[in-house]
């Protein structure tokens, strides 16, 4: 019986020793789930509470961006994404969209968010109260960039390069503080 026993406790020791275990990482281009939530602290982002064409029909600005979940820079993006959304979030509706969620049918409306996707991500497009498209970008811009856009339409000073730079918190997630 007593070999029994640590035949037992062998094979649980081996089992977990050998079992896959979670791992996410920021710099890989690997599937590890939602982005905003690993990486942004933010996984209340998505899925966004207003489409395009709401957001343009209440006269709201709207700051749309695609991205994928497997891209190491759409990893990296999003946390200054869900930053700008903890700043901006009640006067810029945040659309992130998942391109990977993309029908293959063609729309025709004015404001479907696929007609302007250019097929690289990350992709940010900011639109103006009346739906005209005031900034573009492709890839993991700087969040001052982004920022001085946003505030460009509120007529609000910029922001000096450099004010916010990313200091990770863990391996997982990323933040900003400002420079010394």
């Amino acid at each position: 019986m007593n070999w029994r026993r640590w035949l037992g406790l062998a094979f649980v020791i081996l089992t977990l020793l050998w079992a896959p275990y979670a791992q996410a990482g920021l710099d890989d281009d690997r599937y590890e789930g939602n982005i905003f939530a690993l990486y942004g602290a933010n996984g209340g982002i998505v899925p966004p509470r207003v489409t395009l064409a709401q957001s343009i029909q209440n006269n709201i600005p709207a700051l749309v961006v695609y991205y994928v979940e497997d891209s190491r820079d759409c990893k990296h993006y999003a946390a200054a994404i869900a930053n700008l959304q903890v700043r901006y979030g009640l006067g810029v509706n945040f659309i992130p969209l998942n391109v990977d969620s993309f029908g293959s049918q063609a729309s025709d409306q004015a404001f479907d968010p696929t007609i302007f996707y250019n097929g690289m991500v990350p992709q940010t497009l900011l639109f103006d109260p009346d739906g005209q498209v005031t900034y573009v970008s492709t890839g993991d811009r700087p969040i001052t960039e982004v920022e001085n856009a946003i505030r460009a339409l509120f007529k609000l000073e910029p922001v000096a390069e450099g004010d916010f730079q990313r200091q990770l918190f863990n391996e997982l997630q990323a933040g900003f503080g400002r420079s010394q």
